[in-house]
């Protein structure tokens, strides 16, 4: 009897998971979701593709319908007509600053898992004027009404898929979210292959909580370290988003003496992403007209992506010269972790005197906005699995100063000019030189139209064909 052709089962729990709070992806789902799509318009490969979940209890699958993958897509570009285009933080404009660091404490007894997903509530039920006194009980509700209907659209999900969970031996689940998330991730793997005789992959991102554990929030290292521990052994392929992180894996692996078993092969990331048309691109248009000239850093505001010292060269720019020729800064992406005290310093400086803008969840057409009008983007990261910003920047067309370590000037592909990010100085040479010789910035942006070869996802999909099928 001939064998079925094999089938790739990909779990999309954590985007699920993600958008319940989240209205704008972060890196990492967006990499989850132009992958997804890339293997949607490839017809060889897509007969073979297969979305699932996890059962409430976290030790099972079931499918999930490919058209609810493509609407929460939808739902985090933020293209649909009644959500916003984006928020402009100014010191006026933030809601529920005084109640924040109560807030913060409270969360320290959330446990790591769930913290994000509870922050992104939190922040969402304040902003809504709720108070403190009321959101215990709000939060309650929540849960309940979560664990009510989850297993109802799991369900659903699993009919509209037309099938059972039911994979044969040699089809893969592949793994390309953040599934540290599930406490016990590598016990499911296990069973699921031990039950079914199939093979395992996971994609790596980053080891920022193992490398380097100050850049995160409290407990996430362990959990990482958990995750780590359990998944790895269990994968019979790892992917790595970049040659930077791939060595990384490499490294630690050696020096844990914890050695790897399964490959691991470096995914070849995309370039950029598209914009589809929204009913509020004329109005985003108008936004960005607004704000005048600007240098733009795209990326959540995390004290690893080191903005601060982003806050410390405008202060510096606004001393040298008058104050009509500094550019705006605009910080495009929702806040994340470790960065009170600089949001803090932000507010205190009156925002610099409006210098300094927060757009705070912006939708994909706005970003495109962004990136088409900005004098140049900077991304200053101590550490990065890959850079989307950089390659998104490129593809733009646009000049962008980059840090020098980890994976960024891999993404830059000797594009972008590099600078060291624990020195402001050099940062802040850089900027002016590109503001004083408009002639500079200009060659440089020559070059990057010459010499820049956009990366398609589909360049993903022919690895992903390669380890998984060949």
């Amino acid at each position: 009897m001939q064998q079925e052709p094999v089938r790739i089962w990909i779990d999309v729990e954590d985007l699920f998971v993600y958008a319940r709070t989240a209205t704008r992806p972060s890196g990492i789902q967006r990499v989850v979701l132009e992958i997804c799509h890339a293997l949607r318009n490839d017809a060889q490969i897509w007969p073979a593709i297969r979305f699932v979940r996890h059962t409430p209890t976290g030790t099972d699958f079931v499918p999930v319908a490919w058209e609810q993958v493509e609407a929460l897509n939808a739902h985090l570009a933020g293209g649909a007509a009644a959500q916003q285009t984006g928020q402009v933080r100014t010191a006026s404009a933030e809601p529920g600053g005084g109640q924040a660091s109560r807030v913060r404490r409270l969360a320290q007894s959330v446990p790591t898992s769930l913290r994000v997903p509870a922050g992104q509530v939190v922040r969402s039920l304040l902003a809504a004027g709720l108070s403190l006194g009321a959101l215990g009980q709000a939060s309650g509700a929540f849960v309940k009404d979560v664990a009510q209907a989850e297993w109802r659209n799991r369900r659903r999900g699993a009919a509209e898929a037309g099938s059972a969970f039911a994979p044969q031996a040699g089809d893969v689940v592949l793994t390309l979210g953040a599934s540290w998330t599930h406490a016990s991730y590598g016990a499911l793997l296990h069973s699921i292959k031990q039950r079914y005789g199939v093979r395992a992959a996971v994609l790596v991102h980053d080891l920022v909580p193992l490398l380097w554990p100050e850049w995160c929030r409290p407990g996430l290292p362990a959990v990482f370290r958990r995750w780590y521990g359990a998944v790895l052994p269990e994968c019979d392929v790892i992917f790595a988003n970049s040659e930077a992180t791939r060595q990384d894996v490499l490294a630690y692996a050696a020096q844990h003496s914890q050695p790897l078993s399964a490959p691991v092969v470096t995914l070849p990331m995309g370039s950029g992403f598209v914009a589809d048309a929204a009913p509020r691109a004329v109005e985003e248009a108008r936004l960005v007209s607004a704000l005048g000239n600007y240098v733009l850093c795209v990326g959540t505001l995390e004290a690893r992506k080191n903005h601060a010292v982003l806050f410390r060269t405008w202060r510096r720019l606004l001393q040298a010269r008058p104050a009509g020729a500094v550019p705006k800064l605009v910080l495009a992406g929702c806040q994340g972790w470790l960065v009170d005290d600089l949001m803090q310093q932000i507010r205190n400086s009156a925002w610099l005197n409006g210098h300094v803008v927060w757009i705070d969840a912006p939708s994909d057409t706005l970003m495109a906005h962004l990136y088409q009008n900005c004098l140049f983007t900077v991304f200053p990261s101590f550490y990065e699995g890959w850079g989307l910003p950089v390659t998104e920047s490129l593809a733009c067309g646009k000049a962008c100063l980059i840090s020098d370590r980890s994976s960024l000037p891999e993404a830059g592909g000797g594009l972008a000019e590099a600078f060291d990010p624990d020195n402001g100085t050099d940062l802040l040479a850089r900027i002016t030189c590109w503001l004083d010789d408009p002639q500079a910035l200009k060659e440089q942006e020559d070059a990057i139209r010459a010499s820049f070869r956009p990366v398609p996802w589909s360049k993903a999909v022919g690895v992903l064909k390669q380890a998984l099928l060949a």
